[in-house]
């Protein structure tokens, strides 16, 4: 967490628009946009989400091969449909991390609108 607060520290004397560094932020770690833009809990929101979002997910696209590999002649099994529910919540997830990327710009316009 230093780590992070010191690279934000160094991000922020570069002359960078904070618009600019609040979405490579949201890009590289979902939520830390949000922080550095003051949204505390709102950030941590996310943060908390998103890896609960990857934690379910990354098991079915582990298991993807046995939806590759699907038979439609044997049937679906409950494999199958567990794989597959766990895909979709990873492809929620990823429109997950594409609102978030979207909302930290928001808020960032909205902070230069006010100042």
């Amino acid at each position: 967490m230093f780590f992070l607060v010191l690279s934000i520290g160094i991000i922020d004397k570069i002359g960078l628009s904070r618009k600019l560094i609040a979405t490579i932020l949201a890009i590289v770690i979902p939520g830390i946009g949000h922080i550095y833009l003051g949204a505390f809990k709102r950030g941590i929101g996310i943060v908390v989400t998103g890896i609960g979002l990857f934690l379910v997910s990354y098991p079915g696209f582990l298991g993807s091969n046995s939806v590759l590999t699907l038979n439609m002649t044997e049937g679906i099994s409950m494999t199958t449909i567990v794989v597959l529910g766990l895909m979709m919540v990873g492809l929620g997830s990823i429109g997950f991390w594409i609102w978030q990327i979207l909302d930290a710009r928001k808020i960032a316009k909205q902070q230069s609108i006010e100042a």
